[in-house]
């Protein structure tokens, strides 16, 4: 009779633990953590140095030249002051070159000259004269310094003198025979000076450098569109511009320009540019920098990465100890909170414990660090922990979800790649840097840029990752 009761009480207890008599189920509901945390601040802006080399070939400046100085130099028609009438004529192209930081010209010049001879006897005597002309050639040689002012004006500093041919002009009149030089000299002179700020005015006038570089510094801070496939702008905002040394060397005038601006990349809308600045005058210096860094911003949506998540992770259940331990996530979402990501997953589970079945749902919080893993060119998180409430409820109900696997599995799953995004960046520089034409004259160029991570930031409405991209960035006028 006892036997048969011992049965019949083990039977009530295990009819009692069943599948649905041996469960507790636990409902949590832990709510969103502080969203007070400090926002990450963006890193410092970075100048770069836009390179404007301009050369002008010293033929162009002495065809200009030839083209403004032609014709009748100096002419003096009047005889009855000092007997002789002089005209100086340009007699052939003048020739200009470039060394030892100077700009030499020489300007050949045919000189027409008639004198006049008179002799008197005596005072009654009628007044014997003759008239003859002759003409001869004299070379004059000019050296210019050339000056850059504050704004950016050329200012050219000229000096010359002339030399007369194998002889000096001279003029038979009856039995004499007149040396014209100490005539024709002072003249030559008087007239020198007049021509040699002719000739400054047209080099100043020739290398307009304010007018390009002021319509540089304007046309520079109009966004670029990049590409229409990606929506991608260049923006550059200039701050300073800096003068290398003016050399005048191989039939050259050279000078490099470098525009210090900040330079982004970015995608999506048309950058509002700042308030246009106006030309600042310049700072010299010797040497520029081969190579200009842009910075590029670009940005992963939380919208976007929560789809990628859910597609990996939604409704996937994660089994331990041998089935011992089940959790499913039925959903997840991203967001940002300072410095780190916030996780939330819609989860159920349950854990055997001898005959008890223990069950569980609700919503866990964690958070993580993002970084950019440049093997692999994309997005992955570190130290992924569960926030101080979560830890707290999670130690009564599921204890075993606080051990590293699950976060270890959750951490490699968690790889956002942005392989793609960062090519259409680069194609997008590669192709609309490669030749820009800003407006009529002007083309900004780029080429051979490489992309390095700089900074990853947690924003507002998504992962901003920050790169360097280094290439040559050069403007020229055409």
């Amino acid at each position: 009779m006892r036997g048969r009761s011992f049965l019949f009480l083990c039977f009530v207890l295990l009819w009692l633990c069943g599948p649905t008599a041996c469960q507790k189920s636990t409902s949590f509901n832990i709510t969103e953590p502080d969203a007070t945390a400090t926002p990450q601040p963006l890193p410092p802006p970075q100048l770069s140095t836009i390179t404007l080399p301009i050369t002008i070939p010293v033929a162009a400046l002495e065809e200009v030249l030839n083209q403004q100085l032609t014709g009748v130099i100096y002419q003096d028609d009047n005889l009855q002051d000092d007997d002789l009438m002089v005209k100086v004529t340009k007699a052939g192209p003048l020739k200009m070159r470039a060394e030892f930081s100077k700009l030499m010209m020489e300007v050949p010049l045919k000189i027409w000259a008639r004198g006049r001879w008179q002799w008197n006897a005596c005072e009654l005597c009628k007044s014997l004269q003759k008239t003859e002309e002759t003409e001869f050639e004299v070379t004059v040689r000019t050296e210019s310094r050339l000056q850059l002012q504050p704004d950016y004006s050329l200012k050219s500093y000229t000096n010359g003198d002339f030399a007369w041919g194998a002889r000096k002009p001279t003029l038979s009149l009856g039995p004499l025979k007149i040396n014209l030089a100490p005539f024709i000299e002072p003249k030559l002179k008087a007239q020198l000076n007049p021509m040699l700020q002719q000739l400054d005015q047209e080099l100043q006038r020739r290398v307009p450098l304010p007018t390009y570089l002021a319509q540089a510094w304007q046309q520079l801070q109009a966004p670029l569109l990049l590409s229409d496939q990606y929506n991608t702008w260049l923006s550059i905002e200039p701050q300073a511009v800096r003068l290398t040394p003016l050399e005048l060397q191989q039939n050259q005038l050279r000078l490099q320009v470098g525009i210090d601006a900040f330079i982004k990349v970015l995608s999506g809308q048309k950058p509002v540019p700042a308030k246009t600045a106006a030309l600042p005058n310049y700072s010299p210096t010797r040497t520029l920098p081969p190579v200009a860094q842009l910075n590029i911003a670009s940005d992963v949506s939380y919208a976007y990465l929560t789809l990628l998540l859910q597609k990996e992770l939604r409704n996937q259940r994660f089994s331990f100890e041998e089935g011992k331990h089940q959790l499913t996530v039925h959903d997840i979402t991203l967001a940002g909170r300072g410095t780190k990501l916030l996780l939330a997953l819609d989860v159920s589970g349950q854990t055997k414990a001898g005959f008890l079945t223990k069950k569980f749902n609700g919503k866990v919080w964690l958070q993580a660090t993002p970084y950019y893993d440049a093997a692999s060119q994309s997005i992955k998180v570190q130290h992924l922990e569960y926030t101080l409430q979560t830890k707290d409820q999670l130690v009564s109900t599921a204890q075993w979800l606080l051990q590293n696997r699950f976060r270890d599995q959750l951490e490699k799953q968690m790889e956002f790649p942005v392989k793609d995004q960062l090519a259409s960046i680069r194609e997008a520089l590669q192709t609309g840097l490669k030749e820009n034409q800003l407006q009529e004259r002007f083309f900004l160029r780029g080429a051979a840029f490489t992309l390095e991570p700089d900074t990853l930031l947690v924003t507002p409405t998504g992962i901003q990752t920050h790169f360097l991209a280094s290439g040559q960035l050069t403007l020229s006028f055409q």
